[in-house]
């Protein structure tokens, strides 16, 4: 009886939780680039799992102690709550440079809220033993995708407010958690019957996912080829010397009146290498698109060695005076990412 009980559980499980991962994995094979590992696609799971833990204390404080009671806490006390904190980890995968483009958000995202829906998925067949496959289904294809759906949402709309705004301030971060979090309440509010509700986002979340990696692969080829071209013409006139009679070559000879000579040399250097840097990570991109191997190169340790050593040599004042010739919006700094982790695997092979 008890196995019987067990399978039971194990099937309801399965058909309520597998089908956001089945999503998921697809969202992987159709990027194209393929930029995220399968190893952190399962640590936003993990995240995602973890998540799911806290919110489970706090929602049942939340039932029984808040003013919010009744249907209310579900509609809003619920939806803040879960998507602040589901949000959150995409946040700090932005703020450490992990995620570069939309395609990356939207499968970060949804890797969290498959996690999220994989817990609250099991506390829910071990609560109701309700054996209707109709209620598992919409759970799987309904509650489990709008949780994936709604993190997804907020790591592209704020991966694609930071592309368009030269600086990283916290306001980015709003207009996503606050759509998230309105789909949420209207999701609980049941406005359709779950049926129609778990049709509309098994047709609408797909067609959304589609025209966001479109939008972002156009993107990244658009990026690709425009900062390619300019960075190349710079390394260009460096090499060749003619970068003094360029504005950012005149904006260096002025720092003269402020820096030491070797100080603006290091200067120079700093910009150098990071330009080679930004090439050898745009070359590994168009690699990766064309389905070629990429493997880590030999020569990025010691690059971002000196690239260190310079910028402890210029200092805090140096960098700060530097920074309108160096790239660092955050598609940049998440480039440095990716090939930094490139050089740790060069040096391990070593």
């Amino acid at each position: 009886m008890g196995t019987s009980v067990a399978y039971d559980n194990l099937a309801r499980l399965g058909i309520s939780i597998l089908p956001v991962f089945a999503f998921l994995f697809g969202l992987r094979f159709l990027d194209s680039y393929k930029l995220v590992s399968l190893r952190r696609i399962l640590l936003a799971v993990f995240a995602g799992v973890a998540v799911a833990g806290v919110c489970y204390f706090i929602n049942s404080l939340g039932f029984e102690i808040m003013p919010l009671k009744g249907p209310w806490y579900p509609i809003v006390g619920a939806p803040i709550l879960e998507e602040s904190l589901k949000a959150a980890y995409i946040a700090y995968l932005i703020r450490k440079s992990r995620i570069g483009f939309m395609v990356d958000a939207a499968i970060y995202g949804f890797a969290v809220g498959a996690g999220f829906a994989l817990l609250e998925n099991i506390v829910y067949v071990q609560a109701f033993q309700d054996k209707s496959l109709l209620l598992w289904t919409i759970r799987g294809f309904g509650t489990a995708m709008m949780h994936g759906g709604t993190t997804a949402i907020f790591g592209i709309v704020t991966t694609t407010f930071l592309a368009r705004s030269a600086y990283h301030r916290w306001i980015v971060y709003i207009p996503g958690l606050l759509i998230a979090m309105v789909i949420h309440s209207l999701y609980n509010q049941a406005l359709l019957p779950p049926l129609q509700t778990t049709v509309a986002i098994l047709v609408g979340l797909p067609i959304l996912m589609s025209l966001i990696f479109l939008q972002s692969e156009k993107s990244l080829q658009s990026w690709l080829g425009n900062k390619l071209d300019k960075d190349m013409e710079l390394m260009q006139m460096i090499a060749t010397g003619r970068l003094l009679e360029t504005k950012a070559g005149l904006y260096l000879r002025s720092l003269t009146n402020s820096f030491q000579p070797q100080v603006v040399g290091d200067m120079l250097c700093l910009l150098q290498i990071s330009l080679e840097l930004s090439a050898i990570a745009k070359g590994d991109l168009m690699r990766r698109e064309a389905g070629f191997p990429v493997t880590p190169d030999p020569s990025l340790p010691a690059k971002f060695k000196e690239m260190a050593f310079l910028e402890k040599s210029i200092g805090l004042a140096g960098k700060m005076a530097i920074a309108p010739l160096l790239s660092r919006s955050s598609r940049d700094l998440w480039e440095v990412y990716m090939l930094s982790q490139g050089s740790k695997a060069a040096s391990a092979s070593t």
